[in-house]
């Protein structure tokens, strides 16, 4: 939008009509609930149950958006409901209360890799659509719950369908607010006809690791894609150059990285706002080659990596001390610790990353046996 003063003027028009309605959803059912209730805390309660109500039609949201993804056979890896994000792992779920809470407003949102299997456009297409749509249905069944249904239990009903009603209305109306809103992605979508597209390269990518494509086969015209563009794009084409040194064992060219990291970093300095996490990781991955390489486990600590790190990267941790271990000479408890390690990793929905840490357990178990052996002649 930049330069198009009128696009900025429609969008800001949109963004407070997509408000309105929103905003109106929570009132209207406020209202309804207000009537019905017979208290003295009438006021109070009604609007808790109709907050209450909100974030329960932002789980159906973000429900739809969930079913949605897994319909096209996207990878879904995070989801997150007000201030609970919750990590889709291969078996199972993980919890937290979200960090990011206070710089960010209440909502959602389903965080997932594309289908490297299929065109874009009909899957991420699809993808925008269904949570409102799911909204939209569950709106019409609460609705027809409330108009036949009498007392509490019908205002609950016909509150609900207004929440979900309008939230599903007001996703789909196509505003800009540093992300599209669903409609607006659906219909950037539906103009969408070239997969190729430059500014697709880190979806690409994503799609290709989520699939279990190792980083040497990465396509090398989408890193270099990502080192133009903007932060976090560069720090995510370094993650997978730094795996690919590992995988052909080039661990003295991954130890070289150091200063190539930090380069960037000072290059890109005014772009680092919310990068905090994933510098950690990058900067703890470089810290565990030089232990490995230099065979120096003084570096490497049990209270190092933060909970935030160690959320996107559960198996970091316990593979640093597997190593500090194994350089230490206890393999019994380098081995718990890399079986750990394994463990979360091959639990990923990120294919690659369980490759790369059975890669990476390789190197480790070879510093259990003699020189001759794990280095023949």
């Amino acid at each position: 939008m930049e330069g198009n003063a009128w696009l900025k003027a429609l969008n800001k028009l949109l963004t407070m009509v997509q408000r309105v309605v929103l905003l109106s959803g929570w009132f209207l059912a406020a209202l309804v609930l207000g009537l019905t209730i017979k208290s003295g805390l009438q006021p109070f309660l009604a609007m808790f149950l109709a907050s209450l109500l909100a974030i329960i039609g932002v789980v159906v949201h973000e429900g739809g958006h969930y079913l949605g993804a897994r319909w096209c056979g996207m990878p879904v890896l995070q989801v997150r409901i007000a201030a609970l994000e919750l990590q889709v792992l291969r078996r199972g779920w993980r919890l937290r209360w979200s960090p990011q809470l206070k710089r960010s407003r209440l909502g959602g949102y389903v965080l997932v890799a594309s289908n490297p299997q299929r065109p874009l456009r009909g899957q991420w297409m699809l993808l925008a659509l269904s949570g409102p749509l799911l909204n939209l249905l569950v709106g019409g069944v609460a609705l027809w719950l409330g108009l036949h249904g009498q007392g509490m239990p019908g205002a609950i009903a016909l509150a609900f369908a207004l929440i979900n009603l309008l939230m599903g209305v007001g996703n789909l109306i196509p505003v800009w607010g540093g992300l599209p809103s669903d409609g607006l992605a659906f219909l950037g979508w539906y103009w969408h006809r070239d997969d190729q597209r430059p500014e697709l390269a880190q979806a690409r990518l994503l799609a290709l690791a989520a699939a279990g494509v190792p980083s040497t086969q990465l396509p090398a015209q989408d890193l270099e894609r990502l080192d133009h563009g903007v932060m976090p794009a560069p720090l995510v084409a370094f993650g997978y150059r730094l795996d690919a040194r590992r995988h052909q064992g080039d661990w003295a060219g991954a130890l070289q990285m150091e200063q190539a990291l930090e380069q960037l970093l000072e290059d890109r300095a005014q772009q680092l706002d919310g990068m905090s996490s994933l510098i950690e990781l990058l900067r703890a991955e470089l810290a565990f080659n030089r232990a490995y390489v230099l065979r120096d486990p003084s570096g490497l600590k049990e209270t190092w990596v933060s909970a935030d790190a160690d959320w996107y990267a559960p198996w970091l941790l316990p593979r640093c001390l597997a190593l500090r271990a194994f350089l230490e000479g206890d393999y019994p408890r380098g081995e718990q610790y890399l079986q750990q390690a394994l463990r979360a990793a091959d639990n990923c929905v990120v294919l690659s990353e369980g490759q790369n840490e059975a890669l990476l357990a390789g190197y480790l178990r070879s510093l259990t046996r003699p020189v001759d052996q794990a280095c023949p002649a």
